[in-house]
């Protein structure tokens, strides 16, 4: 299997990161509608350099969630909610909620609900979204193995980007006469992180290419959440008191990671997803997951 990216792909990365570093409106480019105009992978980068470059905003929910599930044509701020009274992700400053209401999902504007902010210390503004109505734009479980995808792809992105920063301090910070990073404890530490985080960038992206198939959508959330936690412990161990200062940063990353293992019921709800997938299979191991034609 051919994991590497087109030049096509690899050129959209590097674009993504000249306009976010330049703190330009994705919207405004072109970006948020990237999965209809060039596809799923093109549009798990997006959210994993956004994700990367803490940029301020839904961007998940809006480039992957609503297209993934068939839902386009959205305005640029959308958010997730799980029932009909939920707390919400960028709930205050969304212009419209993606609802997943049992077997439906639901398209309602910002007038068809209530919205209470509530304080939140994850790194963005939260509010719980009560639905009063909404019009139905695709099935539930669409919307469902799409927002799997969104939190893999957002959480890998997070979590690359957290090491990256942390492997930068550990070897700039000196102790005992050598760069921390030098010693095997701290090695190690990354090492794994970095291990796990990649494996939950390859399935995000497996799992945007086949959407419809919730063994691989609810397998990246999983491991994407368990991933998160052993970064979120491991970057942090390494980082010390700094990396729980504002100022330094580390926070602006890894504190969205607790965040998205909320989502959906969290790590143990996709679990069981995985495991009511596979028992509905009717393939034998050790080849359940389709392989790219």
């Amino acid at each position: 299997m051919d994991l590497t990216l087109t030049p096509e792909q690899e050129a959209l990365e590097k674009a993504l990161d000249a306009v976010l570093a330049r703190g330009e409106d994705l919207g405004a480019l072109g970006y948020l509608d990237v999965v209809r105009d060039a596809g799923p992978i093109e549009g798990v980068l997006v959210v994993e350099r956004a994700a990367a470059a803490v940029a301020a905003g839904p961007t998940a929910a809006r480039v992957l969630a609503g297209p993934l599930a068939g839902v386009h044509d959205l305005p640029a701020a959308v958010g997730l909610v799980e029932g009909r009274s939920a707390l919400c992700r960028w709930g205050p400053v969304c212009d419209a909620y993606l609802v997943l209401d049992g077997d439906d999902a639901l398209l309602a504007a910002r007038e068809d609900v209530d919205v209470e902010p509530v304080e939140s210390t994850y790194g963005a503004p939260y509010a719980r979204i009560t639905v009063r109505r909404g019009t139905r734009v695709a099935a539930g479980d669409r919307l469902r193995r799409a927002w799997q995808v969104a939190i893999a792809a957002e959480a890998e992105g997070l979590m690359l980007a957290a090491i990256t920063k942390t492997a930068q301090h550990v070897s700039e910070r000196v102790q005992f006469g050598r760069p921390i990073g030098a010693f095997q404890a701290v090695q190690h530490r990354l090492a794994a992180a970095y291990a796990q985080a990649m494996g939950a960038r390859w399935l995000a992206r497996r799992g945007a290419w086949y959407a419809d198939d919730e063994f691989l959508t609810a397998s990246a959330a999983a491991y994407a959440c368990e991933a998160a936690a052993l970064t979120y412990q491991n970057t942090h161990q390494v980082t010390g008191a700094i990396g729980i200062t504002s100022e330094y940063g580390l926070v602006g990353l890894t504190l969205p990671l607790l965040a998205l293992r909320q989502e959906l019921g969290g790590q143990r709800a996709h679990a069981r997803r995985v495991a009511l997938a596979r028992r509905a299979m009717d393939k034998p191991w050790p080849s359940p997951i389709p392989l790219p034609s």
